[in-house]
């Protein structure tokens, strides 16, 4: 049986607060080198109390996957680990999670009081290794020093091997750092006992429903799952005989507010729980507890934290833009038939609305409740006593009591299938789905019996802000206090040359390149360069 193992690089073993980590992750297995099994992993940051003080999920592609995290200034100055998994790597019972230490520290700290030491137990890392050893043997840059906010041109010669890079800019500073402390799990022995499903195919949320009368049926009842939004989510499963469902979410949105329910006339006599997502059992972490920032490093922690502050201070000049999903049809697509109202008269409310424009609906009572209704339009029949599932913005809205009166200027589209449809386990007696124009529909609706949830998402994608001289004036008079010249993630090199252009801060030092990355043959590769800016 495959098992799959994950190694985590990040920017820098040191970071301030107000700075970002930024980190690489590569999912592999002993036999491809990139992992095709899990496609979402988890990385936290665990505070020397063996405490998550953040947690994030992270998309992977064919086994790699990036991401950041904005270090806040309620975190103290202290050790920290960062750790990564998968739910696949979890049920390991040995070493089943990436750990790497690292230290944070808080200049706005009275005593700062740390700790980094470098000789805290180093685990043979990656067994197939690879070092430049001449410097400057690959990484060619246009110039060896350069002046304050120049462009600067790095190019990757076309003799590197084929694989996934990363690409790593940032200022040397005196502050001690960890050696690469890693430990990675490399002993691939699965115990045979699998509690806990890989998500092989996207996110997989579990949960339970509970009875709230004695000796109720819990099986094969169908629970219903929405993130509402522009680009809903819309999920159905059944629950098994002690009342668990699985849902599997294969779609990436931004958005984590989750709404759960029965899809059940008795609905009201069950509640509806989700399962915290598993983590690993941390109580064999070990942390190390030496001193070694001293007074003679607090300039440099001074003078980091200044450019920081500053560079926060211009937050909103230097955003990163988030790359949107694609934009996928919904389930139900193509065979619906859409109305755009703005195409017709307009009526002020929705029941006038269905009444007058989308003739395919009709309202009946379905257990003392008010209830739309398909006809098939070919066979002019009703298929059953159900009536159909009624979606806004993704949200299934089991009472419509609260949509009859609801201001139809607010809706931009109704879209309807009149004829029975099959979604995972249910047969729906057709689909009526109403997108309103701010997508905010479930804000304002309230129904006891739906639960309302967070759940942890998959951070988006993100092109991360490079000041651009040449073209730009907008940012002549912003100061530039960047450190952190430049973090490129998942750059597949392809036997050709590569130029990657960054620009230079207002700081002169001492600046290192760092090229690192996972070769196709499963080597780890890093390159070195160092340069000035005068």
């Amino acid at each position: 049986m495959s098992t799959e193992s994950l190694l985590v690089k990040t920017n820098t073993s040191v970071v301030l607060t107000g700075e970002t980590l930024y980190y690489q992750l590569y999912c592999l297995n002993k036999t491809t080198v990139f992992s095709d099994i899990s496609e979402i992993a988890y990385l936290e940051v665990i505070n020397d109390r063996k405490e998550s003080v953040f947690k994030n999920k992270i998309s992977l592609k064919n086994g790699i996957g990036s991401g950041d995290y904005f270090i806040p200034t309620t975190l103290t100055t202290g050790n920290y680990k960062l750790i990564a998994y998968t739910n696949w790597m979890l049920n390991n019972s040995q070493n089943n999670f990436f750990e790497k230490d690292f230290a944070i520290i808080n200049p706005f700290e009275e005593h700062i009081n740390m700790t980094i030491d470098s000789t805290s137990k180093k685990v043979d890392v990656y067994k197939n290794e690879t070092k430049n050893t001449a410097e400057n043997i690959l990484l060619k840059l246009d110039k060896e020093k350069y002046s304050k906010r120049e462009k600067a041109a790095l190019v990757l010669p076309k003799t590197l091997d084929r694989g996934n890079y990363f690409l790593n800019i940032r200022k040397i500073d005196f502050i001690p750092a960890y050696s690469d402390n890693e430990t990675i799990n490399t002993d691939t022995n699965l115990k045979q006992e699998i509690k806990i499903l890989p998500e092989t195919r996207g996110e997989i949320i579990t949960g339970y429903i509970s009875p709230k009368i004695a000796n109720s049926d819990l099986n094969s009842k169908i629970v219903t799952l929405s993130i509402p939004g522009k680009n809903f989510i819309f999920k159905t499963a059944k629950t098994n005989s002690t009342g668990k469902f699985t849902f599997l979410i294969d779609k990436q949105t931004s958005s984590s507010d989750c709404y759960v329910q029965l899809s059940e006339s008795d609905r009201e006599n069950y509640t509806i729980a989700i399962d915290k997502t598993p983590s690993p059992d941390l109580s064999n972490l070990i942390f190390s507890n030496k001193t070694s920032i001293s007074r003679k490093n607090l300039k440099a922690i001074q003078e980091r934290s200044l450019a920081t502050q500053v560079e926060n201070v211009y937050f909103s000049q230097k955003k990163d833009s988030l790359i949107e999903a694609i934009n996928t049809d919904f389930f139900f697509q193509p065979t619906e038939k859409k109305y755009q109202l703005d195409d017709f008269e307009r009526f002020r409310t929705f029941k006038e609305t269905i009444i007058e424009i989308v003739t395919e609906l009709n309202f009946k009572d379905y257990n003392q409740v008010p209830s739309l209704y398909l006809r098939d339009s070919r066979y002019n029949i009703t298929q059953s006593p159900e009536p159909c599932l009624v979606l806004v913005d993704g949200l299934q809205i089991q009472n419509i009591n609260t949509l009859l009166n609801y201001n139809a200027y607010q809706i931009e589209s109704i879209s309807v299938v009149d004829r029975p449809y099959c979604y995972g386990p249910k047969i729906f007696n057709g689909i009526v789905s109403i997108i309103t124009k701010n997508n905010d529909f479930a804000t304002i609706y309230s129904d006891k019996n739906i639960l309302k949830t967070m759940i942890l998402r998959p951070e988006p994608a993100k092109v991360y802000f490079e000041p651009k001289y040449e073209t730009s004036n907008s940012l002549s008079r912003i100061p530039d206090y960047r450190y952190q010249l430049l973090w490129k993630p998942n750059i597949a090199l392809k036997s050709n040359e590569m130029i990657i252009p960054f620009h230079t801060s207002d700081i002169s030092g001492d600046y290192e390149i760092m090229l690192e990355g996972i070769t196709e043959a499963g080597n780890y590769i890093h390159f070195y360069k160092t340069f000035k800016i005068e």
